[in-house]
């Protein structure tokens, strides 16, 4: 749970499976996971395909803010950025090394198009998993950048990958070999919705 005071306006995230939730849930987000010891309708390639796949360096933040914040703005809910130092701490996490993995699309114009972040967390047993919890496509088709994801996770010493189903569509998780292993229902505390 996160708790911060911007403008007067409390909030906070909370998350609990939806079997347990004793208020009504904003929504609820099925929880997909992929082994890539278990791919069947899907060959991974030995790299990613997207052209200007590549990691996204401090010199992106500013372009990248822009682009999170533009395309966030389709939903009613959603995370707004107000500095680059907020976004930074979100996306690129330096303090953390091999946790936090951010990656963006150039074209050939120079502009950042596309962007995919995961983070890398080990279970109980110590085999390491992504989880996707970003995948914002402008240019890029999200089928060819989840493929991307997975590729780079797998560089990056994964087993598995997971995801939580809410601006993807199902058919492109079963088409990539993901199984639902859960919900995730998510609450809103003290949060004034509109002014």
């Amino acid at each position: 749970m996160r708790r911060v005071q911007t403008k007067n306006i409390y909030y906070s995230v909370m998350s609990a499976s939806s079997e347990n939730s004793l208020f009504k849930p904003v929504t609820i987000a099925t929880q997909w996971i992929c082994q890539f010891g278990h791919l069947t309708n899907v060959q991974l390639p030995s790299s990613p395909r997207t052209p200007g796949w590549r990691r996204m360096t401090s010199d992106d933040v500013t372009s990248a803010l822009i682009l999170v914040n533009k395309w966030s703005s389709q939903f009613e809910i959603r995370r707004v950025f107000t500095s680059e130092e907020e976004f930074c701490h979100h996306f690129v996490c330096p303090n953390v090394p091999n946790y936090v993995f951010t990656y963006v699309v150039e074209n050939k114009t120079g502009s950042i198009t596309d962007l995919v972040r995961y983070i890398i967390i080990s279970d109980k047993k110590g085999t390491l998993g992504a989880m996707i919890s970003a995948v914002i496509s402008t240019q890029s088709s999200v089928h060819q950048l989840i493929i991307d994801a997975m590729v780079s996770a797998k560089e990056n010493g994964a087993k598995h990958v997971g995801v939580n189903q809410t601006n993807i569509s199902i058919d492109i998780l079963q088409l990539l070999s993901f199984q639902p292993s859960g919900s995730l229902a998510y609450f809103f505390y003290n949060y004034r919705y509109h002014e």
